[in-house]
């Protein structure tokens, strides 16, 4: 059964079905969630799906059991998908079939493929993954690439799994997501680039040694480029990292940990550097804001 957790996603196990139903209600549950399949299993199927469904974009984290799917001929006239499809594998992997040829995709890769085109996925040890159903912009052929290699892609792949974790402004989500997606698969953009930009700082923000020239170097950018992207939004590269850090340091004063602690997971030089600009940005202090959190 599809149950809502939380606010704006859907989640669906199959665990809540009985035995019988477990792959006929994955099929019917993607068909209506994701896209239309046709599932194998050799083995009693287990599998869990988080779906978020935005205006233009459907984004899930699917986890499941060794089995096999199939997108045929009748699941693309019964079920059209009218768009692409990107799978970035997390966990396990898969033998992907089209009609161009087989290849392995593996943890780190990800897997474009057009929706209403036939293929079969096989996964022997089961699979952990984000996908990501977005419209077609042009012809879409079979291919892999490494997330982990790429800004863009990265920060598509940050950008997705934070909003499968809880409500967010889905919008703006839907706006970064399509821009970064366009950037993967070859048309950049201002907004892309800096998006992609704010989430190496995101995934960075711990090192004090962060500046302007390595996050240009991230995304393929001059540290003028770089300076110039900021600027149009409206702040310096050395404002953007310490508004991160500061943001960061502010969802980390909930925890059980001592302020110094907090400081340096967010990349401070001192506690005493922390405070003080905490202080400037929110005009309270970090034992302070604490001390509210608590009461």
């Amino acid at each position: 059964m599809a149950l809502v957790h939380p606010p704006g996603l859907t989640r669906f196990r199959t665990h809540d079905l009985p035995g019988a139903r477990r792959l006929a209600g994955w099929e019917e549950h993607n068909a209506r969630a994701l896209v239309g399949l046709r599932v194998e299993a050799d083995r009693p199927f287990e599998g869990t799906e988080v779906n978020l469904a935005l205006p233009r974009l459907h984004v899930a984290r699917v986890s499941g059991s060794p089995h096999a799917v199939e997108r045929d001929v009748r699941q693309i006239a019964e079920h059209p998908a009218d768009g692409v499809v990107v799978y970035f594998m997390l966990a396990g992997e898969s033998r992907l079939e089209h009609r161009g040829g087989s290849e392995l995709v593996v943890p780190g890769q990800a897997l474009v493929l057009d929706g209403d085109r036939p293929f079969r996925r096989e996964f022997s040890a089961g699979l952990t993954e984000l996908v990501l159903k977005a419209p077609r912009r042009g012809p879409v052929r079979p291919r892999t690439f490494s997330f982990r290699d790429d800004a863009h892609a990265r920060a598509l792949v940050a950008a997705l799994a934070g909003a499968l974790r809880g409500p967010a402004d889905w919008e703006g989500l839907e706006r970064t997501a399509t821009a970064l997606l366009d950037a993967v698969l070859g048309t950049r953009s201002p907004s892309a680039d800096l998006a992609a930009a704010h989430a190496f700082i995101e995934a960075h923000l711990h090192e004090q040694e962060l500046c302007a020239q390595r996050i240009a170097e991230a995304i393929g950018y001059s540290d003028r480029h770089l300076s110039r992207l900021f600027a149009k939004s409206g702040q310096s590269v050395p404002q953007a990292i310490l508004h991160a850090r500061l943001d960061a340091a502010r969802r980390l004063l909930g925890e059980p940990i001592p302020l110094a602690e907090v400081a340096a997971r967010t990349g401070f030089v001192s506690q005493a550097h922390f405070s003080r600009t905490y202080r400037a940005r929110f005009g309270t202090t970090p034992r302070q804001d604490r001390a509210a959190l608590r009461s």
